[in-house]
């Protein structure tokens, strides 16, 4: 007994059924997907990255401040070597002794210097006086050197471009926004559909389950019927046909049923080892709103049509970017060298200034590319319309196809209550043996379409809800209809 216990324990603990099981309902589904769910994530990133890109626009009204190291080899020594000037003054200074000895000689009554006597004392001179002058050669860079500079650069005015590049840059940052939001829509239409499904399926095995027990229960009268030789024994081999039909077709729904758990599993973020529970039903519940209402709420919400009004607000700013070429750009600029051991007397340990320029002409590039940011803007005008006709056209097509379903769906009562009489019947005469097997069969196979049609008539009623308010840019409105409550936004 103890023995038993312990493996019923091991049983309960282990078993998959009782690890993480655990019972979702539509709006638990919704929410858990908004953390869990990889495209969500995947787009909050973006954001992130767009917040990222934003700031860093911030940083081009803000200076640039670069400092820099190098050491430099020349192939020499840098020298000064105007040694031509000191000739050329030795020669001039000597000539004019020269001449200045001839003038005293003549003066004291001698006679004027000979070319000679010019040329000895010229070379005495000469030589006195490069005795006297030193070399003029002055040695003004090293062959070897170091240079670490301080630069900064500060815009002043770049024609309207850092501006229009910040406000690109945010708008692309809502842009990122918009398209989570987008997602969001996406993903909760898809966790509804996939729920959808499951619930559907759910239904239909419930249905085929019972289904199956009603050809059971004829089997069974018809193999009492046979033994009694009442009934010929390819009726009663029917009837274990119907039972083996209905079986196969329960196997297919319970197969599906699993897939259609994997599809909501993967939609909502969760691991396929994971075990949920969907108990609910499809029941039908009306909405209240009109489709002239659900037009304009799309018109305003509509994140494809929030998207493209950002990137028409794009264009605007790429077309400023785009015209500030032709405008001039100012920036204040100024360089420091922080070791000024190795400057030369011709260089400045720092400086400053201000710098202007323009562009006057580069083969009409700047020209066409304004152009065709112009042509941008008017497509994405044209894109915008386009969209919005196809969002009204998409509207319309959901609305109606929820009104076929919800039609479809109160008709096939009358159906049912017509096979359900029909069934009542026809096994009440294969009971008195007026009846046969195949009518009893046909008449539950035609009591399970008519049942499965209603079921699958009121899911897809649900799912041109879902698609109708995913079109409007607001797929949550659909959990009000479903909980009959105002949902939580």
């Amino acid at each position: 007994m103890k023995k038993t216990a312990g493996i019923l324990l091991i049983i309960f603990f282990f078993n998959p059924v009782f690890i993480g099981s655990q019972v979702l309902d539509l709006k638990t589904a919704i929410n858990v997907s908004m953390e869990k769910n990889d495209k969500i994530k995947q787009y909050k990133e973006k954001i992130n990255q767009k917040d990222e890109d934003n700031k860093e626009a911030m940083g081009n009204f803000l200076p640039a401040i670069n400092l820099t190291a190098s050491f430099n080899h020349l192939n020499d020594n840098m020298n000064i070597d105007l040694d031509q000037i000191r000739q050329a003054m030795v020669k001039l200074q000597a000539g004019n002794q020269v001449e200045f000895k001839n003038i005293y000689t003549i003066i004291n009554g001698g006679q004027p210097l000979t070319s000679q006597q010019r040329a000895q004392y010229f070379s005495a001179y000469s030589n006195a006086l490069y005795s006297a002058i030193p070399p003029f050669v002055e040695q003004f860079k090293k062959q070897d050197n170091w240079y670490t500079t301080l630069t900064g650069a500060q815009p002043l005015y770049m024609g309207g471009k850092v501006i229009a590049a910040k406000k690109y840059a945010n708008l692309e940052k809502v842009y990122s926004e918009i398209e989570l939001e987008k997602i969001k829509n996406v993903i909760t239409s898809e966790v509804i559909n996939n729920y959808l499904n499951v619930v559907l399926v759910k239904n239909v095995i419930k249905t085929r389950e019972d289904v199956l027990e009603g050809m059971k229960r004829h089997r069974s009268d018809a193999k009492r019927l046979y033994d009694e030789g009442l009934i010929a024994k390819h009726q009663y081999l029917r009837s274990e046909v119907a039972v083996a039909d209905a079986e196969r077709i329960l196997f297919d729904e319970e197969n599906r049923l699993q897939l259609a758990l994997i599809a909501l599993k993967n939609t909502i973020g969760y691991k396929e080892n994971e075990i949920v529970e969907i108990n609910d039903s499809l029941v039908y519940r009306s909405i209240d709103d009109s489709l002239k209402a659900i037009k304009e709420y799309a018109y305003e919400n509509q994140p494809v049509l929030k998207l493209i009004k950002i990137k028409k607000d794009e264009t605007v700013q790429k077309y400023k970017i785009e015209r500030s070429e032709f405008l001039p750009k100012i920036m204040l600029y100024g360089k420091y060298e922080l070791i000024d051991s190795y400057l030369s007397q011709l260089e400045p340990r720092w400086t400053v200034g201000i710098q202007g320029s323009i562009n006057l002409f580069n083969g009409f590039k700047n020209y066409h590319r304004i152009q065709s940011t112009k042509y941008l803007q008017s497509e994405v005008d044209y894109l915008y319309s386009d969209t919005k006709s196809k969002i009204s056209l998409l509207v319309e097509k959901n609305f109606k196809d929820m009104q076929n379903y919800k039609n479809r769906y109160f008709k096939l009562n009358v159906n049912i209550q017509l096979a359900d009489e029909n069934l009542r019947l026809t096994s009440a005469r294969f009971q008195t043996g007026l009846g046969t097997s195949l009518d009893v069969i046909d008449a539950e196979l035609s009591l399970e379409k008519n049942l499965v049609e209603r079921q699958v008539s009121i899911c897809e009623y649900y799912k041109a809800i879902n698609e109708l308010y995913l079109a409007s840019g607001n797929p949550k409105k659909y959990l009000e209809i479903w909980n009959n409550k105002e949902y939580l936004k």
